[in-house]
């Protein structure tokens, strides 16, 4: 044993003088948050941090006012977000004949369908009471200020169902039939006074938004090359590389039989993770292909317009598709006699679906609309579509690409309250605007739906302020 321990030593002593001299190394870089020159950030996370500023408010009476803690400055609505904490101050000028002071938070759904059965429903989603103070023999005066803290809850109850909150909103749909749709959130503050024959009841209310934020699961994708449209960069550095990123469903653009034209194959992706923010430019491809004599006749009837210098596709673009035409502007078509009849669009739609005692009602409305840029070959020019191009029989392509987002006065996402429920698609359609052109044109209309999530994160939070601050209706 002890010579195998001698041994031992021995090997170690010569390890150590074989090793290269110890010499101190240089101080590990400065660390700042700061990108400096020469340097790029690659990828960050925003950090929540509680607002530091108050709301304040008065009753018209100038006796009782309400400061509400943890808001964002200048704001004139104040924000609360799920399972928010609702911390604040009462201060009273008048505390005399003061029995009892109560802190409520209400809120509550009001629906209504309009038409051959109209009917109107109202849900109560919060109903809490808080005691704040009430006199007793150990407290028979009542203190001029009140701190309290409550929280917001997370979910109400439906019938034996439980559903989340819905957010602040308000939704009007006309047309027969038409639906409404309002939540509504208060806090009230309601003092009970001793009066000569019986005491009497004074409440304050204080309107507040709830938006429950959310955030999707997986980074917007984004290239070096975004703002060349007409160059396709995005699709085409991913697609190969990364084909998990993109989400694809497929459709068939079929023909009628009296033009004897073979179908087309369409290809419509977007970002894998389908969930996205209200303010996120969501990009997306479309491929066609099929025979190039049935690319040739689509071609020949798809309505172009030349893009502006002014505007913010890049020249190399000279032409887009035209986005879907409003119901305010579906008279500012193409002529009758006009051959290029077909649109192709790509829209944010959403569908709202209110029902009450057994009545469902359901309307879509478009909340965004994007820009489809075509992308060369073939669409940089018409030539390449051309007769001598290559053999009708032969098969082709067209490709074009673009973004969407929602329109700027959309504050709320995809919902679910039980008798309110919005949901969000991502809708590709191909077909005449007019009625009229539908019935020449060689191939039935289509429409790709994709069923997406909008959230309201972080992004619409500052947009969100920015628009309190101004104090714009909603």
């Amino acid at each position: 044993m002890s010579l195998i321990l001698s041994s031992h030593s021995t090997l170690t002593g010569m390890s150590l003088e074989s090793l290269p001299r110890y010499s101190a190394s240089s101080p590990p870089p400065f660390y700042s948050a700061r990108v400096n020159e020469g340097e790029e950030v690659l990828a960050a996370t925003r950090d929540y941090q509680t607002p530091t500023g108050s709301f304040t408010a008065r009753c018209h009476c100038g006796n009782v006012s309400v400061t509400l803690k943890e808001q964002n400055e200048d704001i004139k609505t104040p924000v609360y977000h799920q399972q928010g904490l609702v911390v604040g101050t009462i201060a009273h000028k008048s505390t005399e004949n003061l029995l009892q002071v109560v802190l409520k938070i209400e809120g509550k759904l009001k629906l209504n369908v309009s038409g051959q059965n109209s009917t109107s429903s109202t849900v109560k989603v919060i109903d809490e009471s808080y005691e704040l103070w009430g006199k007793t023999r150990e407290a028979p005066s009542c203190p001029a200020t009140f701190d309290f803290t409550c929280v917001l809850p997370s979910t109400f109850e439906e019938g034996a169902k439980k559903f989340p909150l819905p957010p602040s909103h308000k939704i009007s749909l006309t047309g027969i039939p038409g639906l409404y749709s309002q939540c509504s959130y208060t806090l009230k503050i309601v003092m009970v006074t001793r009066g000569p024959l019986w005491n009497r009841n004074k409440s304050f209310s204080i309107h507040f938004k709830y938006l429950p934020r959310s955030r999707s699961s997986e980074p917007l994708i984004l290239s070096e090359h975004t703002s060349n449209r007409g160059g396709c960069a995005l699709f085409y550095e991913t697609i190969k590389t990364a084909p998990e990123v993109w989400f694809e469903k497929k459709a068939v653009l079929r023909t009628r039989p009296s033009f004897k034209l073979d179908p087309i194959e369409v290809q419509f992706f977007i970002p894998s993770g389908q969930k996205f923010g209200l303010a996120d430019e969501i990009p997306f491809h479309i491929q066609l292909t099929g025979p190039v004599s049935s690319l040739q006749a689509l071609y020949s009837h798809l309505r172009l317009e030349h893009v502006d210098n002014d505007s913010d596709v890049p020249s190399d673009s000279p032409v887009s598709f035209t986005p879907p035409a409003s119901p305010t502007l579906s008279m500012r078509g193409p002529p009758l006699d006009s051959n290029n009849f077909i649109s192709l669009s790509v829209t944010l739609t959403r569908q709202v679906c209110v029902e009450i005692k057994d009545q469902a009602v359901w309307k879509s409305t478009v909340i965004g609309e994007g820009r489809v840029y075509p992308l060369p070959p073939p669409f940089e020019s018409g030539d390449s579509l051309s007769s001598g191009f290559m053999e009708s029989d032969k098969m082709g392509f067209l490709d074009g690409t673009g973004d969407i987002k929602c329109y700027p006065d959309v504050e709320i996402g995809k919902f679910n309250a039980g008798k309110v429920k919005v949901d969000d698609f991502l809708v590709l359609q191909i077909g005449p605007d007019r009625l009229s052109d539908k019935l020449r044109s060689p191939f039935f209309p289509l429409q790709i739906a994709v069923p997406i999530s909008l959230v309201y994160s972080w992004n619409e939070e500052v947009i969100l302020l920015n628009r309190l601050s101004l104090d714009i209706p909603s």
